[in-house]
């Protein structure tokens, strides 16, 4: 997907921010600099409250389940009116390629009751490209590609895709403000 040649600008501020449509669903990309080293924006990332500061849609995780090489997690997001909540079951994993940092998400068959009066979304992929630009600078590629399941009008699909876009860009402030 991240290489994919169908994305299309989806606006830049405040960061360079992308979509492509696949089917009915509404994949996201966002691109921003960081102004901290590539293992301190690691550190963040890796801390599931983190997430909660940088994406404000995400109302709880949790970690259901964690081995030496992935975690089994559950989100919740609030929904968009007048679009309910959506919760997520997802495997997470990290892949070091020297100076990046892989860390993906995709749906999982972990068994997990659904809650009532929220509907199961399904993760296609999901996460973070993180690179090194210098000893000071990182990039960080968000992408996001999910069914949300259930009826959702199509302004609804195009605003959440253009805030999912955005989360790339709250790292740097959400890390400012924990004195990173």
């Amino acid at each position: 997907l991240e290489a994919s040649k169908e994305w299309k600008e989806n606006g830049n501020k405040p960061c360079a921010m992308f979509k492509c449509e696949i089917g009915e669903r509404v994949a996201s990309k966002g691109i921003d600099k960081v102004a901290y080293n590539i293992e301190k924006v690691i550190e963040f990332l890796d801390k599931e409250d983190s997430l909660k500061k940088i994406n404000p849609m995400l109302l709880e995780i949790r970690v259901l389940e964690t081995h030496a090489s992935y975690r089994i997690n559950y989100m919740q997001y609030k929904g968009i009116w007048p679009v309910d909540n959506r919760e997520f079951v997802s495997v997470s994993a990290k892949e070091r390629d020297g100076d990046k940092m892989y860390i993906a998400t995709t749906a999982c068959n972990f068994d997990v009751p659904a809650t009532k009066g929220v509907v199961r979304g399904e993760v296609f992929v999901g996460g973070y490209i993180i690179e090194k630009i210098d000893d000071n600078t990182t990039q960080v590629t968000y992408v996001s590609d999910a069914d949300l399941k259930g009826s959702i009008p199509g302004m609804v699909k195009n605003t959440l895709s253009a805030k999912q876009g955005e989360i790339a860009s709250k790292i740097g402030p959400a890390m400012l403000k924990d004195k990173y």
